[in-house]
């Protein structure tokens, strides 16, 4: 009894020295909040601007969304508004650090993951974000909000969206099937390669692409800055429940107008549950920017043993 008191008060003073640590610190990285400082600078790991606000600040904000026709039909095009309201005190937030170029990043995904949309709503006076977006087809869609707050820390939040007509919903549920890793996006073939033992849900993991011209077969390295980055992955469960949104750790030089990323692109991802999951990569190249998914497949921690 007194090992295990023991272990519990040691666990709390540590957890009260990382708050006092975190509050002497008023900036930190959006991308990996355990860099912090005291002063604006960059993230010594990824050169990310730093951000003022407390990294261990764990608050959900709220977020309502409006659909303008209330109705939503496929192939018809409807105004998407996004209000985002402080956890405390209700009111709309109107500051907002700007993360990879953009201070609001929407992912549009259907429920069977066929579809799949990464797009920027636009602040209006109100406080509101809004974007014009035309579904594909009827059923449900889920939209994942990626904003950071100033002050607060990033926020990744999920909101469900019907058709008024949403069909047959009974095959609508994503069933992802095996698939190979290599595919062909645009002007360039990219090949995913996984960790030797596989992935494993809970472990820090690495995704490594390697991309080739088609035509000619050589590798790629004119890969262009998207989003002040050479790449943007999101990973999302085959259940729409859980989602990571990831960049290559191979960082842009200081002066973009230089950069020029490939062959190789090399993205952290921490898959939480064993299953399989849908990614998709998109990458610039030539001034268009081309998706490529990927469905891969992660297991237990216990089986991998």
């Amino acid at each position: 009894m007194r090992r295990r008191s023991q272990a519990v008060l040691l666990v709390l003073a540590l957890a009260i020295w990382g708050s006092l640590a975190a509050a002497q610190a008023s900036f930190y990285c959006p991308m990996h909040p355990d860099i912090t400082a005291k002063a604006e600078g960059r993230c010594a790991r990824c050169g990310m601007a730093l951000v003022p606000g407390d990294p261990l600040d764990a608050r959900e904000y709220l977020v309502d969304v409006k659909a303008t026709p209330q109705a939503v039909r496929a192939g018809q095009p409807v105004r998407l508004s996004f209000l985002v309201r402080d956890p405390d005190t209700r009111q709309p937030v109107g500051s907002f650090a700007t993360v990879h170029d953009r201070q609001f990043h929407l992912f549009v995904v259907s429920h069977d993951l066929t579809h799949y949309d990464h797009i920027h709503p636009e602040m209006q006076a109100s406080g509101s974000w809004t974007i014009d977006v035309t579904l594909p087809k009827p059923g449900y869609y889920k939209l994942i909000a990626d904003f950071l707050p100033l002050g607060g820390t990033p926020q990744v939040l999920p909101r469900l969206l019907v058709t008024a007509d949403p069909g047959d919903l009974s095959g609508a549920r994503a069933k992802l099937e095996r698939e190979g890793l290599q595919k062909t996006a645009g002007s360039m073939n990219i090949a995913l390669s996984l960790p030797e033992d596989g992935l494993v849900a809970g472990r820090d993991e690495t995704l490594r692409y390697h991309v080739v011209d088609v035509k000619s077969g050589q590798p790629v390295t004119d890969l262009e800055p998207y989003l002040a980055a050479f790449g943007h992955t999101l990973v999302l469960s085959e259940d729409t429940l859980d989602y990571v949104h990831a960049h290559p750790v191979e960082q842009l030089p200081e002066t973009i107008e230089a950069a020029a990323g490939g062959p190789d692109l090399t993205f952290k991802a921490r898959l939480p549950k064993p299953g399989r999951y849908r990614l998709w990569t998109q990458l610039k190249r030539d001034g268009v920017v081309t998706t490529a998914s990927f469905t891969v497949e992660a297991s237990s921690a216990t089986a991998s043993r």
